[in-house]
């Protein structure tokens, strides 16, 4: 049996325990030369978000500088917290209005903030069961815009509103004051609950299925809108040539196409901004820029990464056939007429639908009933499909799934840091990844199998290559466009991009100003071409095939242009599709270069 040990076994160890205690309580640390530590993470937010819709601008809050001031010439520095908040050392405006939400840990003890914004002095209080936005104007005031956290009903949606701050300016030359409506890309109102939002007046939310958008503001007009009176999206300008000081129609202004992400709310939000003009006028000493009104689209709440969601919608290219589409024994959309016997150019596709991710199976079938084909698609999240049934050269019908794009984005075969040309070694992609925001971005598909390869040009010659603003690659590559075989898609740069934003200034980072229009063609036609070894690009002409007029079939709507001097193809997102047949063309059967529009 062991014997059980006594505590007074244990004295020499508690002897020196108790001594490294004494030492320890006795010990002072030298506080005096350690910096002390400020909690610089968001754990704990306020109800208090701020957007500056001013220029770049100083913040202190309860005593503290978020920014690095200058005070008599020398830099003050910020702190660890305003540093977390503000890394440059300044708030930034910039295109989202560089919003921030203010830290507890800045509060003071009554839950109140006294801000030093500029020369603005305030104070405010932290409201946590009503949750506000206050927004830095260019005036230098606050204005205050109750803010709502309540995610959409469907989880696949997005809710959109207006905040119209705009300023009633005394004088403004260019009259863009008063109520506004939102719009689709082609002028057609978005919803009465955003119409006629007047100065100072919020409007409802709206909720819209998630996807790519090209939303256009305007100044209302009665029931409708003016189409002379158009807002521009900052940080692009509005027009005004001071040549010609008294005609400044603000139309055929060129918006971005943004992807409103599932779960997401947001707010396009009028203010006075500042515009710079571009101008060679030769009128002596002109103004830097002019004051007007225009819009952001906020953020106001952030729903994270899409896991979830894809699109879908369908496009019937056999002649002579109306097709309906099943994606698992679901129809897609109604029955589809042969998409090349509309009037024209410009075809109109079916809606899209929204599909969770994973495999789908897709049946197409005649309007007797009778299948034609059928394929399964896997759908990854963000996914934007168009499904295309057209006949190969065998006459049998078959299904292309093409993905589309909405990014304005394209992958650079070398990028140029600092002058050095990197080639692509397969091992980061992220840095040969540019984006251009005011993209026209199309897509060519061949699907008139009597063509074995398609050459797409600029009239009678190749699209022009381009160099991009940040990189110096093309960004018309020959992929997207030369010897395209019947139903082929490119497996990389599968999109020709013209960069076409309204001037904007440099420090915007929105690329190029109007240099691009200068490279858009006026008329697309398909060449016969062959691919080596006996290459022929382009080839021969196809004079039985239209060419296309792009600048009527990249406009989706004439009667937005009461100026004809305005009216040049818009930015969106595209596809030119070669559709019909070369032999037995008849019954309006023939080949023919169509376009659709795959935002709204």
């Amino acid at each position: 049996m062991k014997q059980k040990k006594s505590i007074l076994s244990y004295r020499p160890f508690l002897f020196l325990l108790a001594t490294m205690l004494c030492l320890s309580a006795c010990t002072k640390d030298k506080l005096d030369n350690k910096p002390i530590q400020t909690d610089v993470g968001y754990a704990s937010a306020s109800s208090i978000r701020m957007f500056n819709l001013s220029t770049s601008t100083d913040v202190t809050v309860n005593n503290i500088p978020l920014t690095a001031r200058q005070t008599n010439g020398q830099n003050q520095g910020s702190t660890d917290i305003g540093l977390s908040i503000f890394p440059s050392g300044k708030w930034i405006s910039g295109e989202d209005g560089g919003p921030f939400i203010l830290p507890n840990s800045l509060l003071d003890k009554n839950g109140m903030a006294h801000f030093i914004i500029g020369s603005l002095d305030t104070i405010i209080v932290n409201d946590v069961e009503h949750p506000k936005d206050y927004y830095f104007m260019s005036n230098g005031h606050l204005r205050v815009v109750d803010r709502n956290n309540i995610q959409p009903v469907a989880a696949q949606n997005f809710k959109i509103r207006i905040v119209n701050l705009g300023s009633k300016l005394m004088g403004n030359i260019l009259d863009l004051n008063g109520s506004v409506t939102l719009t689709y890309a082609d002028g057609t109102v978005v919803d009465q609950r955003v119409s006629n939002i007047a100065l100072g007046a919020s409007s409802d939310y709206v909720e819209l299925p998630y996807g790519a958008y090209q939303f256009k503001l305007f100044i209302a007009g009665g029931a409708g809108i003016d189409v002379t009176k158009q807002l521009a999206d900052f940080p692009t300008t509005a027009y005004y040539d001071p040549c010609n000081p008294s005609f400044h129609p603000q139309q055929g202004i060129n918006t971005r196409v943004r992807t409103f992400k599932p779960g997401g709310v947001y707010t396009i939000l009028v203010s006075e901004n500042f515009h710079s003009l571009f101008t060679d006028c030769p009128m002596g000493i002109l103004p830097a820029g002019l004051y007007a009104n225009s819009y952001r689209v906020l953020t106001e709440y952030n729903p994270g990464v899409n896991n979830t969601f894809a699109r879908m919608h369908a496009v019937n290219a056999v002649p002579g056939k109306s097709i309906s589409f099943t994606v698992d024994g679901k129809a897609l959309g109604a029955q589809h007429p042969y998409i090349g016997q509309v009037a024209g150019s410009k075809a109109v596709p079916a809606e899209y639908e929204i599909y969770v991710q994973g495999k789908h199976h897709v049946v197409a079938r005649d309007e007797n009933g009778s299948l034609l084909a059928e394929d399964d698609l896997m759908l990854y999240p963000y996914d934007n499909y168009t499904i295309w049934l057209y006949n190969n050269k065998e006459g049998k019908p078959v299904l292309v799934f093409q993905p589309n794009d909405m990014t304005g984005t394209l992958y650079a075969s070398a990028y140029h840091p600092n002058g050095a040309v990197i080639p692509d070694d397969g091992t980061n992609g992220a840095a040969r990844l540019v984006q251009y925001p005011y993209a026209l971005q199309s897509r060519f598909i061949n699907l008139c199998s009597d063509m074995p390869y398609a050459t797409f040009t600029s009239d009678h010659q190749l699209l022009l290559p381009a160099i991009g603003p940040n990189l110096q690659d093309s960004i018309r590559y020959f992929s997207a466009y030369v010897n395209m075989a019947p139903g082929a898609l490119p497996s990389r740069n599968a999109s020709v991009i013209y960069s076409i934003p309204n001037y904007s200034p440099a420090s915007s980072g929105v690329p190029f100003g109007n240099t691009e229009k200068s490279y858009l063609p006026k008329l697309l036609r398909a060449f016969r071409s062959k691919p080596a070894p006996d290459a022929e690009v382009p080839g021969s002409l196809e004079a039985s095939i239209a060419p296309l007029d792009v600048y009527g079939a990249f406009v989706a709507n004439n009667s937005l242009y009461t100026f004809p001097q305005f009216k040049s193809p818009e930015t969106g997102i595209y596809t030119v599709a070669l559709v019909g047949r070369l032999s037995n063309g008849g019954n309006g059967n023939q080949a023919k270069l169509i376009v659709i529009k795959h935002n709204k």
